[in-house]
């Protein structure tokens, strides 16, 4: 209850920043049919697509890094540091800048698949007979995530396209959504986080880990890649609708895990708000701290979640020498 005040709080100040500043108070009659026309129009039309897909996107970025850390047990995993999220921009761009006229829903299916072979290429790098390491999956995870921004890049100096369209789609915004982003988008989060939570005891097994999970009747390898598939699908849709963003899959469900534990059947309902309200105060800080110039919410939530990641990186490493001695 106390994440969804939170929530509704942060999407009506951010409902009043931009170009028109709209005070709290006019913008909630606004939103029940007493406010002025004009103030209205900007706010269905202009603003509230937006964060509707703030809400959705954060909480797909969320439920896909829950699932990933999870499944491989590692607090590292999420969509960005498996390269998932660079993956799927190359296949989202690629396909976009070649078929520029193409359905929405064919976008987020390049995407799947671009995300797909780059989570394929770390788990191949990354492999080992005792495991996978924590360091070494989050350094090759970076090291392709970054091969893939690098391809992404080159795409946009090669191809015949809007500049700033596309540098604003690489940082990950919000910008300019309308609401058929939101149509876009809206199917493919329901039906992916309804089945996520059906998983959810699942999920709860595979953290007991894999042997346990094997005495328990789980089909380990068929569960691992209808759940690693899920994440993907969730990372893709999230790429297509609003670019890439990074660390919301990172942080959020480490922080649901501090508010609820690790029962999935709350924990992903929590990190699902989390989320959300993680990319919806990026995108306040991005568009309030100096208007009119909007600084894309990929590039807030990296300023944020880098260094958190590199103290997670610095933690396990620590641990890891101190189990080693």
């Amino acid at each position: 209850m106390g994440l969804c005040v939170v929530l509704i709080t942060l999407a009506i100040i951010n409902i009043g920043l931009g170009a028109v500043p709209i005070p709290p108070f006019r913008v909630i009659t606004s939103l029940i049919g007493l406010g002025d026309f004009n103030e209205t129009y900007i706010i269905v039309y202009y603003r509230l697509p937006r964060i509707v897909l703030a809400l959705l996107v954060g909480g797909c970025l969320a439920v896909a890094g829950v699932i990933a850390q999870s499944i491989l047990r590692n607090p590292l995993a999420a969509p960005d540091t498996l390269g998932i999220t660079g993956g799927a921009s190359i296949g989202a761009i690629g396909f976009t800048l070649l078929f520029p006229a193409a359905s929405p829903s064919l976008t987020g299916i390049a995407a799947f698949i671009g995300g797909t072979f780059a989570a394929g290429a770390v788990y191949l790098l990354t492999y080992q007979r005792t495991g996978t390491d924590t360091a070494r999956l989050a350094l090759v995870g970076v090291s392709v995530s970054a091969f893939c921004g690098s391809c992404v890049e080159l795409f946009i100096l090669k191809m015949d396209t809007n500049l700033q369209t596309s540098l604003l789609w690489l940082n990950g915004s919000l910008f300019g959504r309308t609401w058929q982003s939101v149509i876009d988008i809206t199917p493919w989060a329901v039906i992916l986080l309804a089945v996520t939570l059906f998983l959810a005891k699942t999920l709860d097994i595979f953290i007991l880990g894999k042997e346990s999970a094997i005495g328990l009747g789980i089909k380990t390898e068929t569960a691992t890649a209808i759940l690693m598939g899920l994440s993907v699908l969730l990372t893709g849709a999230s790429v297509a609708a609003a670019g890439m963003i990074g660390f919301v899959g990172l942080i959020s469900p480490h922080i649901a895990r501090k508010l609820v534990g690790t029962v999935h059947h709350y924990l992903i309902p929590t990190a699902t708000l989390i989320g959300a309200i993680m990319l919806l105060f990026a995108d306040c800080i991005g568009r309030g701290i100096i208007p009119p110039i909007e600084i894309p919410a990929g590039i807030v939530t990296a300023l944020i979640g880098a260094p958190y990641f590199l103290f997670l990186l610095w933690k396990q490493s620590a641990r890891k020498g101190l189990l080693t001695r």
